[in-house]
């Protein structure tokens, strides 16, 4: 059996890798990574995947795969033979004895990411090949945790939306209320500065919003939107006068609608507006203060994982993102995915070449052991004194998605506070052997408190572990809040949710070109937690784009009466995921029409998540990920493809606003 495996690196920090994907890239015969057409050769430093791959795999394995477009208007005939060389590339490698081929993507495999289109290649040059994907994490969840935003609470929905859509697919998402999230902001199509700003100043939502870019690595920024999207007289102001422009950003010119040029791989984040305790991590804790730093940042405990970089290996000064390796999210489970007997790090390995855990602290540079953070960063003695809480995203259920920063901070803890009915057990083998267990499935907040309280008093750091990824309805803003009153440090680290662990699992992307480009996670109303106005389901089905719905299978009659009163066809692909890497997982493909059907006769109501959207069933056509008209940090756009792309997307008289 040949097996392509499409394997979600995270994105850009070594420590944000999961245990499997370091595993599964080990265990390939060959690791292909994503670079500009004709630069394979020519680039002498690994791209942003290519990086993160090289800290854990030998640099033998890895070859470098041309992904690049150098043309526009479409699928020509130039971009499709681009694209089918790639599929050869991989087919090559299958007829030259390869079982298992592994291609590393940033972020998650089966969202806005290349592999879709690889994949698709490969199965019609290699008949009977296993596509496979696993789940990463995205650069969302990576933002939010370092800017402390609580993605979702209660009944909130996260809508995802590519920003090179243009300003209209960012207002409706705006208008129907929600955390909204906006990828790929520095896009040739995407809105200007000066555009996306008003956008966000007439929602009124502005001010807590948050943009960062090139996360875990040198040159990482993460700063207000509000002032990173100065208006324009402020781009037109000396250099000196803005010290919150990144330093990529170009000299001032007259022309301040391409002020500053804002990097492709940039994430924006604009939280809801919550009326009390959760209006705004962001604003309320002080983290999107302007942050620029030459390196990861630092970590106040030190990295037991046992898996650990290869000899030698950890960014390369300067390495920037691999020319296409765009904002990809959405992988998986490769076979075998649920949590398999030895699945914990001892077993994984520790890095090659190199010694068991002793030896094997975590990928270079990455906040490892003592010395790896100054006190600026990692808090220092006087804060660390202060107890520390961090709040640890365990993944869907399978303990090898658990990332191995994660890993980390659960090593060094004092205090293990976990939900035995949502984590897998297995994550606890990662505990320190003094470590004191609490099981908190039985505890309402008011049970956990006194931990907490004794973190202060003590000096002590606690591993609060969700399952799924904390910033995704983990009702953490009610218990950053207690500890913030305790002047308890606080830090979330992010995990792979389980909406990208089934894309994985069903082998499909969630954003397929010109069929579904944003990707909308809410919740049914009507059940404990009341929805706000506008957020109700029959209202987001109107885009009919993907939607991914949690906490909603009891009510499946309601649900569907739902999404097809919003506007689905009754034959709209479904997916019905219960427990999913778990052992008992179940994964149930229907259609709109017989989904609450489907959910009852299988008494489901509980641990389900339900898929829905066109996606789920279509092709689509390629993105402009490796258009030349594209730049980033390390790459010039030509100027000739950079107009001619944006005119390719301006709104035609015929089109209307």
């Amino acid at each position: 059996m040949k097996r392509l495996i499409g394997v979600g690196v995270g994105p850009g920090d070594l420590e944000l890798v999961t245990v499997k994907a370091v595993r599964v890239l080990r265990e390939a015969d060959v690791v292909l990574v994503p670079v500009l057409a004709g630069s394979a050769l020519q680039t002498p430093e690994p791209g942003r995947a290519e990086t993160i791959i090289r800290a854990y795999v030998d640099a033998g394995k890895i070859k470098r795969v041309e992904f690049a477009l150098n043309d526009t208007g479409g699928v020509t005939p130039r971009r499709a033979a681009a694209w089918r060389a790639a599929g050869t590339a991989v087919a090559a490698e299958f007829a030259g004895g390869a079982s298992t081929v592994a291609f590393g993507t940033l972020g998650d495999p089966n969202l806005y990411s290349t592999f879709s289109y690889l994949a698709q290649t490969v199965r019609d040059l290699v008949p009977g090949v296993d596509v496979q994907t696993m789940a990463g994490i995205t650069a969302m969840q990576d933002l939010a945790s370092r800017a402390r935003i609580s993605l979702a609470e209660g009944t909130e929905p996260v809508t995802l939306v590519p920003l090179n859509g243009g300003v209209g697919a960012l207002e409706a998402a705006l208008a129907s209320g929600g955390t909204v999230v906006g990828y790929k902001v520095g896009a040739a199509a995407s809105p200007d500065p000066q555009t996306l700003r008003d956008s966000l100043h007439q929602a009124g939502r502005l001010e807590d919003a948050v943009i960062g870019a090139r996360l875990g690595l040198p040159g990482e920024f993460i700063t207000p939107a509000a002032e990173f999207l100065a208006p324009a007289a402020e781009f037109l102001a000396p250099a000196s006068a803005s010290p919150s422009t990144p330093e990529s950003a170009p000299a001032p010119t007259s022309e301040p609608k391409n002020i500053p040029d804002i990097p492709y791989l940039s994430t924006l984040i604009i939280p809801v507006r919550r009326p009390s305790r959760g209006s705004s991590l962001a604003r309320n804790q002080s983290a999107p203060e302007t942050r620029r730093t030459d390196g990861t940042l630092g970590r106040s405990y030190a990295a037991q994982c046992s898996i650990g970089p290869t000899e030698g290996s950890g960014p390369t000064e300067g390495s920037g993102p691999t020319e296409g390796s765009g904002p990809t999210e959405g992988s998986g489970p490769t076979e075998g995915s649920g949590p398999t007997e030895g699945s914990g790090l001892a077993e994984a390995g520790g890095p090659a070449g190199a010694g068991g855990p002793a030896e094997a602290g975590g990928p270079a540079g990455a906040g490892g052991p003592a010395g790896a953070g100054g006190p600026a960063e990692a808090g220092g003695l006087a804060e660390r004194a202060r107890g520390r809480v961090s709040f640890v995203g365990a993944g869907p259920g399978a303990p090898d998605l658990l990332t191995l920063r994660g890993a980390n901070v659960i090593a060094a803890a004092d205090v293990v506070i976990w939900a035995s009915s949502l984590v897998h057990p297995d994550v606890l083998t990662h505990a320190g052997k003094n470590a004191e267990i609490v099981d908190s499935a039985r505890l309402p907040l008011e049970g956990v408190l006194p931990y907490y309280e004794r973190a202060a008093e003590e000096a002590l750091n606690v591993a609060r572990v969700h399952s799924g990824d904390p910033s995704l309805w983990g009702a953490i803003q009610e218990q950053l809040d207690q500890c913030a009153a305790l002047n308890l440090d606080t830090e979330i680290v992010p995990g792979v949710s389980s909406f990208t662990a089934v894309a994985a699992r069903i082998g499909r992307e969630l954003t397929i070109p010109e069929v579904a480009q944003s990707v909308i996670l809410t919740r049914l109303g009507g059940g404990k937690t009341p929805m706000p106005p506008g957020e109700q389901v029959a209202e987001f089905a109107r885009h009919g784009t993907t939607m991914a719905l949690f906490l909603s299978a009891a009510r499946s009659a309601q649900l569907q009466d739902e999404l097809l009163a919003g506007g689905y066809p009754p034959d709209t692909p479904c997916v019905i995921a219960f427990q999913v890497t778990w052992p008992d997982e179940l994964i149930v493909h229907c259609v709109l029409e017989d989904l609450a059907a489907s959910i009852k006769e299988r008494k489901l109501w509980k641990h389900t998540l339900v898929l829905v959207g066109p996606g789920l069933g279509a092709g689509g056509s390629r993105s402009h990920l490796y258009h030349p008209g594209h730049f980033h940090g390390y790459r010039k756009a030509d100027r000739k493809a950079r107009k001619q792309l944006r005119a390719a997307h301006r709104p035609t008289p015929a089109d209307g606003p």
